[in-house]
């Protein structure tokens, strides 16, 4: 009886995720994403003297034709698409002022001066597999950021359920707190004080 009960759940819920999918159609949407805040301190580069640093806008690996903020797509059961995700403002300006966040919580000029600090977004990918029952929205990032001579990469896999439709507000959410904590994994890197 529990099984005949558990395959009509499963039945109810796929014809209601079917319905979605036919009423709401393929839709590409964008997501306004925000950063959280620097970390408080500044992570270990606050143990450096102020430095004058000429931060400049970080660039992103793309595939040929890929739009720019363009960061994957939402699927539904089956792994049917239900548009592309365009993140705005797009992950390497995202990253470069996630890094600037840092730098000037501890204490550091991002205006100006002799050291430079580059980056490269090499993946920014959402992913939203679907159960019968649930969404995990996963954002799959990496980053390499050269500060002088010294280059370090940084990488993250962040995951958030949900048992409703991935929202753009969810998707924008994840991707700042993505973003915001490789930038704190780079404010907590010795070799990077070091480079200051």
């Amino acid at each position: 009886m529990g099984m005949l009960k558990w395959v009509s759940r499963y039945l109810a819920t796929l014809a209601a995720l079917i319905g979605l999918v036919s009423c709401a159609g393929v839709q590409d949407t964008t997501a306004n994403a925000s950063l959280q805040g620097a970390s408080s301190g500044g992570g270990v580069l606050s143990s450096v003297s102020p430095r004058a640093l000429n931060v400049q806008p970080f660039t992103m690996v793309r595939g040929v034709g890929v739009l720019p903020g363009r960061i994957g797509e939402r699927t539904t059961v089956g792994n049917v698409t239900m548009g592309h995700v365009t993140l705005n403002p797009p992950p390497e300006a995202l990253f470069t002022e996630a890094i600037k966040s840092e730098l000037a919580a501890a204490g550091h000029s991002v205006t100006g001066g002799q050291t430079r600090v580059t980056g490269v977004v090499e993946r920014f990918a959402l992913s939203t597999p679907a159960t019968a029952t649930y969404w995990d929205v996963t954002i799959d990032a990496a980053l390499k950021v050269s500060v002088g001579g010294t280059t370090r990469a940084y990488s993250d896999v962040c995951v958030s359920r949900t048992y409703a439709w991935p929202s753009d507000k969810m998707i924008a959410d994840l991707s700042g707190k993505c973003v915001s904590g490789i930038a704190r994994k780079f404010s907590g890197d010795r070799s990077i004080a070091n480079a200051l």
